[in-house]
């Protein structure tokens, strides 16, 4: 996949959550092949720990590569073993991802050499997209999905004053192996991909199956899949919605087409004519393999849905219009280019990783302990003394308001009950 040299080099992973898992397996993947030893560090968060179906689908994104499990408590003690790590990718959300990176200042400031810390998304950038950033931006080489995603992060530091260095687009990396495939499979299948959170009304959620009952009575001889982004016994980031599979097992019943399977995403887009979601990651993987791809906009488009991605990529329609013809193919490839899909991704990032371990890793005993891209050095410092490293995330403030006001809101509905409370509770304002 790549030609840069990283022999004798060991690099490892710290993952949550399966699809942080997933694209850590694919960065250590690339670096593997280009001479690496590599090791993923599965951190399990209380109560939420990864099925065996999960950890099967991560596994089979590299058999080569070592998997570690940990629970989330054992963190401390791991850090000694991965600070004589030659790079780590940190495959975590953007709280833990900032949290940690605390931590390891707090833990490799006195170390004369530390590992280059590696960031990438698992994902679709649609919500919360400079947070996000901001979160990784103190990260030594951040894999950024788009141009699009890179310029804004560009201009975010040129507004704060920082260097953007760090910042390299080389695509998904779970999009870095995949080949569009040359023919249609036979009796192809329809697969809609849910997602946890989106849509987020049961109205809405109830819409979407009634659509895809539909949609399998005008396609008969065509099975019409409903792909669950996790079961109700799976961890996820997110919320999940349990009744959308349950509402598609009733309407089976009636319409023997249509099915729930909880097969790998990629194992049912190869036998998949038509891949359908609100806003799914999937989408990019079915486009990448020329899976025909359509982008439900039944419900609008809008952020809340993350559809706003797809606006340009011509795969937009309703069902209406999808249960027409689901078949042929309406994206735009060059859309995708430079949407995520980056082919030679994988060798951009194995090249620019090697360049960047033969320069020494910047020491933290000479950098400031705050970082531009989290707020000031002032509120940073004052953040850390009064609330913690969890104050000093975005939504912190609101966060540590709440315990504030639950004596008022306490007094409140006693004064509904007491008649004349209101004395006492203008006395204790008044204190």
């Amino acid at each position: 996949m790549a030609s840069a040299d990283l022999r004798e080099r060991r690099i490892a992973a710290l993952a949550c959550f399966d699809s942080f898992a997933k694209t850590a397996m694919c960065m250590l993947q690339a670096a593997r092949v280009a001479g690496a030893s590599t090791t993923l560090h599965l951190m399990e968060l209380p109560g939420r720990k990864l099925s065996r179906r999960q950890l099967l689908e991560i596994r089979s994104t590299d058999p080569r590569t070592t998997i570690q499990q940990h629970s989330w408590s054992e963190l401390t003690t791991l850090l000694v073993e991965l600070s004589h790590l030659d790079a780590l990718v940190l495959g975590l959300d953007g709280r833990r991802t900032r949290q940690l990176q605390l931590s390891l200042r707090a833990e490799w400031a006195s170390c004369g050499q530390r590992p280059l810390l590696i960031s990438a998304y698992p994902g679709i950038l649609f919500r919360h997209q400079l947070e996000g950033m901001m979160d990784r931006s103190g990260i030594d080489l951040l894999c950024l999905n788009s141009e699009q995603d890179a310029q804004l992060y560009r201009t975010a530091c040129e507004a704060l004053n920082r260097s953007s260095d760090n910042a390299l687009v080389s695509g998904l990396p779970i999009l870095w192996p995949l080949q569009p495939r040359l023919t249609m499979p036979e009796g192809a299948s329809i697969v809609f991909f849910e997602q946890p959170s989106v849509p987020n009304n049961p109205i809405q959620r109830r819409y979407l199956c009634r659509q895809l009952a539909l949609l399998a009575q005008a396609w008969p001889d065509h099975p019409v899949i409903f792909k669950p982004r996790t079961s109700g016994v799976e961890a996820t980031l997110h919320r999940h919605h349990g009744e959308m599979a349950r509402r598609i097992a009733k309407l089976s019943l009636k319409q023997p087409n249509l099915r729930v399977s909880f097969k790998p995403s990629l194992k049912l887009l190869q036998k998949c004519g038509c891949a359908i979601t609100v806003s799914s990651t999937a989408a990019l993987e079915a486009m990448a393999l020329g899976v025909s791809t359509r982008i439900v906009t039944d419900l609008g488009v809008n952020e809340t849905l993350g559809n706003h991605y797809f606006v340009a990529s011509g795969a937009l329609a309703d069902f209406e219009a999808i249960i027409r013809d689901p078949f042929t193919p309406r994206h735009h490839d060059t859309w995708l280019h430079s949407h995520g899909m980056q082919p030679d991704g994988g060798s951009q990032f194995v090249e620019q990783l090697a360049q960047r371990l033969q320069r020494p890793v910047p020491s933290w005993d000479s950098e400031p302990a705050s970082l531009p891209g989290w707020g000031s050095r002032a509120w940073q410092s004052y953040a850390l003394a009064k609330g913690g490293e969890r104050m000093l995330a975005s939504n912190g403030a609101h966060s540590k308001q709440k315990p504030s006001h639950l004596s008022r809101n306490l007094l409140r509905r006693l004064r509904q009950r007491v008649v004349g409370f209101w004395l006492l509770e203008r006395w204790v304002k008044g204190r």
